[in-house]
């Protein structure tokens, strides 16, 4: 946190196990869940959003991301930059938000 501001490290989507779901989609909504739950931690919420950095090991998946980001972010949606990498761990998915602190 600095200046009013709440910023993430890479949140990927694990279990409550620590484990990498098996489905693509339960990757990202955890790793989304992740994200909220760490916001909310610091005086912030999912709303609060100012701009997100998304990573997709494999960008043929993009509409399935897509249409759960969009589900789960509300609008007004903030700035997004989405690409293709390389992640560790065999992760598919990893997500790096900035967002105001509420209040």
């Amino acid at each position: 946190m600095a200046n009013g501001l709440v910023f993430t490290s890479g949140k990927v989507g694990v279990d409550e196990h620590g484990r990498r779901p098996e489905a693509f989609g339960d990757e990202v909504k955890a790793a989304i869940a992740d994200l909220e739950d760490t916001l909310r931690a610091h005086g912030s919420q999912l709303s609060a959003l100012l701009q997100v950095h998304c990573i997709l090991s494999d960008m043929s998946r993009f509409a399935e991301f897509d249409e759960i980001y969009r589900e789960r972010i509300p609008a007004p949606m903030p700035p997004r930059f989405t690409h293709g990498g390389e992640l560790v761990e065999d992760f598919r998915f990893e997500i790096v938000a900035i967002a105001s602190v509420l209040g």
